[in-house]
């Protein structure tokens, strides 16, 4: 397995699975014949030394002619310095180019499946933000994003949250929902900079589902909804027990009044 995920992440870093796959064996076992990295690495020999090729010009073998015509791989130390280097450049390019070629907003509403995009989308949105975030989510979910909240922490990005459930979550800014614990609490709402909003549900996992956008009057709704559950914390803080199970029922009594 851990073979197989090694040969993935080459294969994301721009080689082809036989060269992920050569590379790979030529680590293992340095220096080696070709027709021995034919074996280890499972390339068929019809396509083990035009793979040699595309790896020595891409700097990542070298062949030593002579009796064996033995093959070695170049430090992959150095390897990894190298595409680190280019995809930091071409990031740093791209975050100054795209937004000039980006000349008009799109307002619409986008659906998003899954969990796992729901969660991968939020953190990409959490770590993009420039000058504030808010967010409402179910505290056992807040794991997936605990480490994009706390880097835009560090930044001095202020991140204010509202979370469901039993747990105590030690995050700055981040308060329990009012009134009784909800440990079913499947929804998420975000927005951030007062630009882009995503709502929807986490749970369950087969059907989860939310819509992000940048239409202005979702963002607002989206913003002002959070507001509204950090401010009705804040004024229950530092009240009696009995003062906030009375706040709660006339509270729960009214939501059950509107149609």
């Amino acid at each position: 397995m851990e073979k197989e995920n090694i040969i993935s992440r080459l294969e994301k870093m721009g080689l082809s699975n036989y060269e992920a796959r050569a590379y790979l064996a030529a680590l293992n076992q340095p220096p080696i014949t070709g027709y021995k990295l034919s074996q280890l690495s499972g390339v068929p020999r019809s396509r083990i030394y035009e793979t040699i090729e595309k790896l020595i010009s891409k700097g990542l073998l070298v062949f030593q002619s002579g009796e064996k015509n033995l093959i070695t791989p170049l430090d992959f130390k150095t390897f990894l310095n190298r595409i680190e280097r280019q995809s930091s450049e071409s990031i740093k390019y791209l975050r100054e180019k795209l937004p000039k070629v980006n000349k008009q907003e799109d307002k619409g509403v986008w659906n998003i499946s899954g969990r796992e995009q729901i969660f991968e989308i939020v953190g990409d949105m959490i770590s993009g933000a420039r000058k504030y975030v808010y967010v409402e989510m179910s505290g056992s979910d807040l794991s997936f994003i605990k480490q994009s909240v706390q880097n835009s922490q560090k930044k001095n990005i202020p991140v204010w949250g509202i979370y469901c459930g039993e747990s105590k979550i030690q995050i700055k800014n981040f308060f329990p929902h009012l009134g009784d614990s909800c440990t079913t609490c499947n929804e998420i709402a975000l927005c951030v900079d007062g630009k882009h909003a995503l709502i929807g549900s986490t749970r369950p996992a087969d059907t989860a589902t939310a819509a992000l956008t940048q239409n202005n009057g979702f963002v607002y709704i989206t913003e002002q909804y959070i507001k509204h559950e950090i401010f009705l914390h804040l004024l229950y803080a530092g009240k009696d027990k009995q003062t906030i199970k009375s706040y709660t029922k006339k509270y729960q009594d009214t939501m059950n009044q509107l149609p």
